[in-house]
C-alpha cells in the first residue's frame, strides 16, 4: 500500500525546488558577468594604464613651446651682454677721447721740463754706474785706493816694506803723490797700529822744541809710550798698544814708513 504524501511534505518539496531555481539563476548571472568582462578586457587595461596627462610624443606642440622658450632666454642674455659692452665703450670714449689733447704752456716751460728730464736721466745713469763699481770692488768708487794701499775714512795709507831715514821716507811718499802720515784722531791711530807690526816713520818732527806735523799743524793729542824723547822724528810701533805706541829717535836712523794721501 503506497504511502500518500502529506501536505507538509509537499510544502518542503516546493521550497527545495524554489531554492534550486534561485541558485541556478545566480550561477547563470555570475557566468554572464565574467563572460562580459573577458569579452572586452583591453578597454579596462588601457583605462587603468593611461595617465592623467597625455605623453609628450602624443603632444609634439609641447616640445615646440619648450624650444621657443629656450631660444628666447638665450636671446635675452645676449641682448643684455651687448648692452653692457655698449655702455663700457661709451664710457671709455667719454673718458679717453681719441683726439690728442693740446698741452697748454709756453715754449720756455717745455724746454725747462726737457732739460730737467735730461739731467735726471744723466744723474740716474751716474748713480747706476757708481753702484755697479761699488759692487765690483766692495768699496765706494770715490774711495778707491791704488793696489797696495789701505783705505780708511777719507784717506789712503801705504805701509812700506823697505827702510829709509826720515827725509828719504818723506821724499818717497811725495813720489807717490802722498806725504808721511798725519795722525789727528784716535780712530786713525788705532787703525794704523793694528795694521802694522813694525816700526814706521810718521809725519811728526820736533822743530824748536815743539812737535809739528808735516802739514805744519801743531801736535794735539799724543800717544807717546814714555816721557823720554830721544831724537827729533816720530815713530809708530805696531806691536804696542794704540794708546802708547809712539816713540822718537834720530831722523838719520833707518826704518819703515807710512805714507798718506787723500782719496
Amino acid at each position: 500500500m503506497e504511502m500518500q504524501e502529506t501536505p507538509r511534505e509537499k510544502e518542503r518539496v516546493v521550497e527545495v525546488d524554489e531554492s534550486q531555481i534561485i541558485l541556478e539563476t545566480s550561477v547563470e548571472e555570475a557566468e554572464s558577468t565574467v563572460y562580459s568582462k573577458l569579452k572586452s578586457p583591453s578597454e579596462d587595461i588601457y583605462a587603468e594604464a593611461s595617465p592623467g596627462q597625455p605623453c609628450a610624443k602624443d603632444r609634439p606642440d609641447l616640445q615646440v613651446l619648450g624650444n621657443v622658450g629656450l631660444y628666447r632666454a638665450v636671446c635675452l642674455l645676449l641682448s643684455v651682454i651687448c648692452l653692457v659692452l655698449l655702455l663700457v665703450i661709451i664710457i671709455l670714449c667719454v673718458k679717453f677721447p681719441s683726439q690728442p689733447q693740446v698741452c697748454h704752456g709756453t715754449e720756455k716751460g717745455i724746454e725747462a721740463k726737457e732739460e730737467r728730464f735730461q739731467s735726471t736721466e744723466v744723474c740716474s745713469l751716474q748713480t747706476c754706474q757708481a753702484q755697479y763699481f761699488q759692487q765690483q770692488s766692495q768699496v765706494p768708487a770715490c774711495h778707491m785706493c791704488d793696489e797696495g794701499w789701505l783705505h780708511f775714512e777719507s784717506s789712503c795709507y801705504f805701509l812700506s816694506r823697505d827702510r829709509m831715514n826720515w827725509d828719504e821716507s818723506r821724499d818717497e811718499c811725495k813720489k807717490r803723490g802722498a806725504d808721511l802720515a798725519v795722525i789727528t784722531n784716535k780712530t786713525v791711530q788705532t787703525f794704523l797700529t793694528k795694521k802694522g807690526n813694525l816700526m814706521y816713520w810718521i809725519g811728526l818732527r820736533q822743530r824748536t822744541r815743539n812737535w809739528v806735523w808735516v802739514n805744519n799743524t801743531a801736535l794735539g793729542q799724543s800717544y807717546w809710550s814714555g816721557s823720554n824723547r830721544q831724537g827729533d822724528c816720530g815713530l809708530l810701533t805696531g806691536r804696542d798698544p794704540p794708546e802708547r805706541s809712539w816713540s822718537s829717535t834720530s831722523c838719520d836712523q833707518y826704518s819703515f814708513y807710512i805714507c798718506q794721501r787723500g782719496r
